[in-house]
């Protein structure tokens, strides 16, 4: 199994879940303007845990709007993925320099890895909020208001620890879980355009 595309899978990836409540509002200081960060980059570390194997790399992602990039840089020279796109096209490359192209990311991921993969609720879920075109249960927020603890799509998504950008409290440390798929992101910086 090829862990380097285990990884974008687990960055997005969910399915359709049981039947439950809109998320609550999250309207305290530390998290309601979240939401309105567009444009955003994240660097750290991802590693994925499946069953007795794991990886790990660098994680470099970039949001703009819909515009999103997402690239995996593999220690000792193995090689960088890179899944990249909008709501209209999406583009994976893998380190051989394979080009694999779709209309959306899950499509893409479901041909090529045979997992579907939609990014779309994971680009809200490193901001520390839930994907708003989704519902989302199991919401424990920490005494700041922050979001502390959520399931959603399928996944239970978990941020242990925040730190202070451009007057936003935003995820330093998230945890997702999925199955026997569990998947930690360590971001070491951020950069808000």
């Amino acid at each position: 199994m090829n862990w380097w595309l285990l990884a974008f899978a687990a960055l997005a990836a969910g399915c359709a879940g049981n039947k439950v409540l809109p998320p609550p509002r999250l309207d305290t200081p530390s998290t309601f303007d979240a939401a309105s960060i567009n444009s955003w980059r994240a660097d750290g570390r991802i590693a994925v845990q499946r069953g007795n194997e794991g990886w790990s790399a660098r994680l470099r992602w970039r949001q703009s709007g819909d515009e999103i990039q997402i690239r995996l840089i593999a220690p000792l020279g193995r090689g960088t993925y890179e899944l990249a796109g909008d709501d209209d096209q999406v583009a994976l490359i893998l380190p051989q320099g394979d080009r694999f192209v779709s209309s959306d990311a899950r499509s893409l991921m479901q041909q090529q890895l045979g997992w579907s993969i939609p990014v779309n609720g994971a680009r809200y879920w490193m901001l520390g909020i839930p994907a708003p075109d989704a519902s989302a249960s199991a919401i424990n927020t920490d005494a700041e208001g922050r979001l502390k603890d959520m399931q959603q799509l399928g996944w239970r998504i978990s941020f242990l620890r925040h730190m202070a950008v451009g007057g936003f409290d935003l995820p330093a440390k998230l945890y997702l879980h999925y199955d026997e798929l569990k998947v930690r992101i360590a971001i070491s910086n951020w950069n808000l355009n």
